[in-house]
């Protein structure tokens, strides 16, 4: 089985239980991140037309590792439609952001409008933007006065840096800085997809 068929699952009904929504590791700290879902409802707006309500919190935990990650922001959701073999699917996008050296384990009660129905079989997926470091302790306009080199964009040689830069193997592309690392075309492999039960 292919890794991208492994998915966690969510359930709506499941109200007062932290599920299993990411797994990663940045800067050398292996974390997960959790979602509640505290309610879900269908709403009509307008005789006819009906809109939809997700209440939620995240929750990250480290695990292992000397830097703390923390929770920074939910970005903001959509829907997007991939087609696969002739088959086409409606997967609902999550976007958040964690921080390096952050201790903000919670993001409470957030609100999120949803213009679909949240149907079983729909797949979920936490998008995680990971920012840079403080700039008190990194500053990449100034690398010989910063405390931490991120490991994502710069490397240490000596007195001088080298700026980090990806492309696919194989590939005739240009080299891309990454702009944050985990978001965009040359994310890693992550554990980052569920499906509603």
């Amino acid at each position: 089985m292919a890794h991208e068929n492994l998915k966690f699952t969510l359930n709506l009904k499941k109200n007062d239980t932290w599920q299993p929504v990411y797994g990663g590791q940045h800067h050398g700290t292996f974390y997960m991140i959790y979602i509640m879902i505290h309610n879900y409802e269908e709403i009509e707006i307008v005789k006819g037309q009906k809109a939809y309500s997700f209440e939620c919190s995240f929750r990250l935990q480290n695990f292992r590792g000397a830097i703390t990650i923390g929770l920074n922001d939910f970005r903001n959701h959509k829907f997007a439609v991939e087609e696969s073999d002739g088959n086409t699917e409606n997967i609902l996008n999550f976007n958040l952001e964690v921080k390096p050296f952050k201790k903000q384990d919670y993001l409470n009660n957030i609100q999120i409008p949803i213009e679909k129905p949240i149907e079983s079989g729909l797949i979920a997926v936490f998008n995680v933007f990971i920012t840079a470091p403080p700039d008190f302790l990194f500053n990449p306009e100034d690398l010989d006065n910063s405390t931490y080199i991120n490991p994502y964009t710069h490397l240490r040689d000596g007195d001088q840096y080298i700026d980090v830069a990806f492309r696919r193997n194989g590939s005739e592309e240009q080299f891309r800085p990454p702009k944050d690392m985990g978001w965009g075309k040359y994310g890693f492999c992550i554990p980052d997809v569920c499906v509603f039960e």
